[in-house]
């Protein structure tokens, strides 16, 4: 009792000491913060390890009123003196102090050993407006190992974004005023030594300027154990510091990037500017595949500080030889940070922070490799990698020949609702919606961007305006794929075709390849290569005479101004005016291809049920019509289409098996009794199932009902195969297996059934993804539907929407697994996508998450393309390629062995991140991802748009990114269909 009432007044002194430092703090820092003194904390008590005859010079003896560091060290000041004890004071310095720190180094955030140990695990900045930045200054003879053990963290204190080191350990940690606030009282209560054990000197708020040098630090070898073990293994680690250090200050001084002397393959940059043969040049000293004979010899010539002849730029000859080198390159290196709080990445090509790389890993110079600023590089961590098959995807997709593969979405812009109606009826009738998603654009997603990238066609029917058609000549310049029907999006994208006169719908013939003299609807406006005519003919005219031939090429223009040259082509002309029914354009280069339609192509007959005359021609027209869309399609804008007529097949659902251990399945069923009816039946909000036992007769399956067979196993399953990989506790123990049903999700919805319950369905009738989308299920995909159950009260439970990205790493993790297939390049693309490459989408999942009472109950759907060729490629593909360019023996994952690794992996990242240790997550998270160096727009609350770069993610798994002001914030997706990236909304 007396303990406890000693403990509430030990935490009541603490409480009323930190909301007095900051109050006072609040005070000291209202107004311009740069006219303010420094607030520091100073201990002057000295390290055991320290030799007391050692000489102290000037700046020494003056060290206690600020760090020699400090710029303006000698205008400083004692202002106020706020509290001491023994050889420890706070006390406030005039000026505020300012450090230049262009001569330290970044700090890489995922290093978690160098320069200190660090858990990434950073105090969140709650106060924005009183962003500080303060100096930490420790003793670097003062090593104890015991210390270490109790040490304050400085990363609990602020985001530490540079380091530099002499005879002391010295950090600029970026924080606000309750931090500081924390950080000092922490000092002031005796808690002086920090990370490894060191003794804390000093801790001062100051003004930085300058930008700090960055290094490659892939090159660093990790110690064996989480701390170091003694003296001597610290006495190499500080002098390995301070050669990095005393490099950097060579490299601020030269503006150029020096070897670290001693550490062979270590180098530092500047901040500004490197070139691209410099940077070339360094990271074939990495690559895996450079010579042994000409890794010292040739590349350290530009970087080394050994001999006065490398102070010379490469030679000309030298330049050339790399830039023609490199264009046969492929791909991208990546790099990763992380934290708790402030989980920040970026690319490490821009930062120069290199890694292992086999040549076939570096992207063409095709792209410049701009330095990025300091702030870019404090986070970046380089992931190490020494396989040659890293840019494997880009061969793999050439020769499954998908070279540009794009999202298999069909988009339709239409200018009314009868339009979009009758244009996606006929795709529906052409198009097989088990290669296809269709889409209607509605004109706010058209205006903007999010879509350009993230359709396989466009179709516009109508008048779409200059907003909009300035985003469709963005698609088809990067590529895209576009069918006009009777719209004015012709004006912009071939401006040298005009209107010759506007007429009523009406019935014309026109003829199309072997296709002659049909009959159908054309559009009011005629158009045709300028010259024009004035009118139309009419009847007693002579029709005869030929329209002015188009032009064979047209020029577009973009909106920075660059022409693009079409190739044009008439593919039909109507018969009575002589006018170009239909045209085809070709933008050289990128493959952009584009399909004018002035016949409706799009109408159904039964439009003109009432004007008989019309009804009729179109009646009989139709299957033409059909025929011809078919054909446009399929053989100038390359879409694959049904090869015979649409037929409405019955779909024949099944029942399902219920598959585990027998006892586990009681289990199960005893927990439900409850909620279900009398006959085992449960009742969702979009589906029925009922589970079976031996004596139950059971309606058959349907789109609403789901019988499932307690005492019978499927015959396409291997129930023992799948187990034997099995090798979890609780997820995937217990399965429900079916051919085919609805939706996976279904069986959950709304109810809380067991955690590890899996869903396994081959096929899907209504398959979801994220918002509104429709996930593609065809045949030969790996789909399941997982329900985890976690407390609210674990460190997961607080921040349950980082729970899709610990499946997305499960899910690679398992495939990184198995032997070889850590050379397959499979990455993740936030929030919940999965990608070979950079561009070809092969999974993705969701999560819809009900919160009752203290548990979060999970529901997590998976798709995985394993089998399926379609609607992009699928990993057996992807492996089997692999084996035939590579000549290796991988084998394939069967469908039982997917599901068993996976679930084996989730489950292994669930007990990972719920033990807490989350760094070893998030590590593997930015292992995989693929926005390193991604630059997106977002939308503030007040409506105003700005660029950001993508830094990582935080606590809750959103985007956390950098303004161009270099403000750094949390930005959620909008709700956009196609691309989360392309629609953000940064939060109040």
């Amino acid at each position: 009792m007396i303990l406890t009432f000693l403990y509430m007044i030990a935490t009541s002194i603490q409480s009323r000491r930190i909301v007095f430092l900051k109050n006072h703090l609040r005070n000291l820092f209202q107004g311009d913060t740069t006219t303010c003194p420094s607030i520091m904390f100073y201990n002057k008590k000295q390290s055991s390890n320290k030799e007391s005859n050692s000489p102290m010079n000037d700046c020494e003896n003056d060290e206690f009123m600020t760090s020699c560091l400090c710029v303006n060290k000698r205008d400083a000041r004692l202002e106020e003196l706020l509290w001491y004890y023994d050889d420890m004071r706070l006390c406030t310095i005039f000026p505020q102090q300012k450090v230049d720190i262009s001569s330290w180094l970044t700090y890489q955030y995922g290093k978690t050993f160098f320069p200190l140990h660090t858990n990434n695990r950073n105090g969140t900045l709650l106060q924005s407006e009183y962003k500080l930045y303060i100096l930490v200054e420790a003793d670097l003879k003062s090593y104890n190992p015991i210390a270490a053990t109790h040490a304050t963290k400085v990363e609990d204190y602020g985001l530490i974004i540079t380091w530099t080191a002499n005879k002391n350990i010295d950090l600029i940690i970026e924080s606000d005023l309750d931090m500081v606030a924390k950080f000092l009282i922490a000092a002031m209560e005796g808690q002086c030594y920090i990370n490894n054990g060191l003794l804390l000197k000093r801790i001062e708020t100051v003004l930085i300027s300058g930008k700090p040098c960055v290094y490659n630090s892939d090159v660093l070898n990790s110690p064996p154990t989480k701390k170091f073990i003694d003296k001597e293994e610290w006495t190499t680690h500080a002098e390995k510091l301070k050669s990095l250090s005393d490099t950097a200050k060579l490299v601020s001084e030269k503006c150029k990037p020096f070897e670290v002397k001693d550490l062979p393959g270590l180098i530092v940059y500047p901040e500004h500017a490197v070139t691209d043969a410099e940077l070339e040049l360094m990271k074939r000293v990495e690559s895996n595949e450079t010579l042994e004979s000409e890794t010292r010899s040739q590349v350290s010539t530009p970087v080394s500080v050994n001999s006065p002849q490398h102070e010379n730029q490469l030679s000309q000859d030298e330049i050339q030889k790399i830039t023609k080198d490199t264009t046969e390159f492929q791909g991208v290196p990546h790099s990763t940070s992380k934290s708790l709080d402030m989980l920040d990445n970026l690319d490490v090509s821009s930062t120069i922070s290199t890694r292992q790389v086999s040549c076939s890993d570096i992207k063409s110079t095709s792209k410049s490799f701009e330095p990025k600023s300091f702030y870019d590089a404090k986070y970046s961590k380089s992931i190490a990698s020494t396989s040659p098959f890293k840019n494997s995807i880009a061969e793999i997709t050439r020769k499954l020949s998908k070279t540009n593969v794009k999202p298999p979405n069909v988009l339709i812009y239409a200018d009314s609702f009868i339009a979009r109606n009758n244009v996606k009826g006929v795709l529906e009738e052409s198009l097989d919606t088990n290669k296809y998603t269709i889409y209607a654009l509605s004109p706010e997603e058209a205006r903007n961007d999010a879509w350009v990238e993230n359709a396989a066609l466009v179709v516009v029917c109508g008048n779409v305006g200059n907003e909009i058609g300035n985003r469709i000549v963005e698609y088809i310049l990067h590529g895209g794929k576009l069918l006009a029907l009777c719209s004015d999006v012709i004006h912009i994208l071939l401006p040298s075709f005009k209107t010759a006169e506007v007429r009523e719908n009406e019935l014309v013939h026109f003829s199309y390849g072997k296709w002659k003299h049909v009959r159908m609807m054309h559009h009011i406006f005629c158009y045709q290569a300028s010259p024009v005519r004035t009118r139309f003919s009419q009847d007693h005219e002579d029709v005869k005479v030929s329209s002015v031939s188009p032009p064979t090429t047209v020029s577009v223009k973009d909106k920075k101004g660059n022409s693009h040259s079409f190739d044009l082509k008439v593919l039909g002309t109507e018969e009575t005016w002589h006018t170009p029914s239909i045209l085809l354009a070709t933008l050289l280069g990128s493959g952009g291809k584009l399909v004018f339609s002035q016949i409706h192509l799009e109408v159904d007959p039964m439009q003109y049920e009432l004007e008989e005359s019309k009804f009729n021609a179109l009646k009989e027209s139709n299957a033409t019509r059909l025929e011809i869309f078919n054909d446009l399609l399929k053989t100038h804008l390359e879409i694959e289409v049904r090869s015979t007529a649409k037929v409405t097949a019955h779909i024949t659902y099944t029942s399902a098996f219920f598959l585990g251990r027998h006892e586990l399945k009681l289990e199960m069923l005893e927990r439900l009794k409850e909620v279900m009816t009398a006959n085992d039946s449960l009742k969702m909000p979009k589906l029925e199932i009922q589970f079976c036992r031996s004596s139950t007769v059971p309606r058959p399956a349907s789109a609403l009902f789901l019988p499932i067979m307690i005492h019978q196993c499927p015959d396409n399953f291997s129930t023992v195969e799948y187990f034997e990989n099995l090798s979890t506790k609780e997820l995937g123990r217990l399965v429900i297996y079916v051919d085919i049903m609805t939706s996976s999700m279904d069986v959950f919805n709304g109810h809380q059934l067991g955690h590890g319950l899996a869903v396994i369905v081959r096929q899907q009738t209504q398959g979801r993804g994220r918002s509104k989308n429709i996930w593609l299920s065809p045949k030969g995909a790996a789909l399941f539907t997982l329900q985890l159950h976690v407390p609210t009260d674990t460190i997961l439970g607080r921040r349950i929407s980082i729970l899709q990205h610990l499946v997305s790493v499960a899910i690679i993790s398992a495939f990184k697994s198995l032997s070889g297939y850590e050379d397959i390049d499979l990455r993740l693309k936030w929030p919940n996508d999965i990608y070979a490459g950079n561009n070809v989408k092969i999974g993705g999942l969701i999560v819809e998450t009900h919160v009752l009472s203290d548990l979060n109950i999970c529901n997590v759907g998976v798709g995985i393309n394993l089998f399926n060729k379609e609607p992009t490629c699928c990993i057996n593909d992807i492996v089997t390629t692999f084996n035939e360019i590579y000549q290796k023996k991988l084998e394939m994952v069967s469908y039982e062995q997917y599901f068993a690794i996976v679930f084996n992996e989730i489950e292994r990242w669930l007990n990972i991140v719920q033990s807490g240790n989350i760094d070893d997550f998030l590590d593997a998270y930015y292992t995989y991802w693929m926005h390193t160096d991604t630059n997106v727009t977002v939308l503030s609350a007040s409506g105003v748009s700005q660029n950001v770069k993508i830094l990582g993610i935080d606590d809750y798994g959103y985007l956390r990114v950098r303004g161009e002001d270099g403000t750094m914030f949390t930005v959620h997706p909008d709700g956009n269909t196609f691309d989360c990236l392309k629609g953000l909304i940064a939060p109040k």
